[in-house]
């Protein structure tokens, strides 16, 4: 059963940004770290970020794992008042509570861009798609579902995630990005205009965006799902491909895990699965991850 609208939880989170002194956290470069006085020095320069502004935090797929979505923001002593809240695509679907996630995700003022369970959702629920099996019947039967479901829609496909006190330019996109697609600014404003309708969740760039994973330099799209050591020739991890510049950081490869390439950053480390949840703080480069509750 799907919990109550949470602004309890928000108001918890933010009680929590007092309790907690310590916290497990990884760095950017990978190595765990738990012991306090660690933590408390990076919850102090946390504190220094929030006195000039937001924090802003990326969180890899959730596929409605509320629960784990909870754990991580409490954890990460998120203040709604003042942080902001990327989703990497993929709020919805497969996990346990896919509306206790959008409510809690709207509560807290959340952003990000669709995935591909998003765009499935909602083409189930407008009747362009049929039903799967899937977990969404508690989300689609809420009284809230249409406001819950019109914010999931209006994601955009790409986002730009602009510096801010001296962490790394970065994009977010879930999928990945086509190798035609060299002028981000250009791209993420074709691709994100418009109003989102059925035959905009069915577009080519949509798709693509949402579900490549290996790819060919001509924009050709591989069904393959497994790890990228596997992508079947002729085709390649699409980041291999990638030549900018500027960060770019996405989802949805939950087989290849959290990980860090030279100019791209994979945050689907299978928390529906039972992998961790990945946040990324955008001003300290740095990871942290919370347990699943299935393990």
């Amino acid at each position: 059963m799907s919990r109550e609208p949470p602004p309890a939880i928000v108001l918890m989170i933010a009680a929590s940004i007092a309790e907690r002194t310590s916290a497990p956290q990884v760095t950017a470069g990978g190595h765990a770290e738990s012991h306090a006085a660690s933590a408390n020095g990076v919850w102090s320069k946390l504190e220094e970020y929030r006195s000039l502004g937001s924090v802003r935090w990326i969180v890899g797929d959730v596929q409605g794992c509320a629960r784990e979505l909870e754990d991580l923001l409490r954890t990460i002593r998120f203040d709604p008042g003042k942080d902001e809240l990327y989703l990497a695509g993929d709020l919805v679907n497969r996990g346990p509570d896919s509306l206790a996630t959008l409510r809690l995700w709207t509560s807290v003022g959340g952003l990000g861009v669709v995935g591909n369970h998003d765009v499935y959702a909602l083409l189930a629920h407008s009747g362009r798609w049929p039903r799967k099996s899937d977990t969404l019947r508690a989300l689609f039967a809420a009284p809230d579902a249409p406001e819950l479901l019109a914010k999931l829609r209006d994601l955009p496909l790409i986002a730009e995630l602009p510096p801010t006190d001296g962490g790394p330019r970065a994009w977010l996109v879930h999928g990945g990005l086509d190798p035609r697609w060299t002028d981000l600014h250009a791209t993420a404003k074709r691709v994100n205009a418009g109003t989102h309708d059925d035959a905009w969740l069915t577009s080519d760039a949509t798709q693509f965006a949402t579900r490549v994973r290996c790819c060919t330099l001509l924009g050709e799209r591989s069904p393959y799902d497994g790890p990228p050591k596997g992508c079947p020739s002729p085709y390649v991890p699409w980041d291999e491909l990638y030549t900018g510049d500027e960060l770019v950081v996405h989802g949805h490869w939950a087989r290849r895990g959290h990980y860090r390439g030279p100019k791209t950053l994979g945050l689907d480390s299978g928390c529906v699965y039972g992998g961790p949840l990945t946040a990324w703080c955008q001003q300290e480069d740095r990871i942290v991850q919370v347990p699943s509750r299935s393990m």
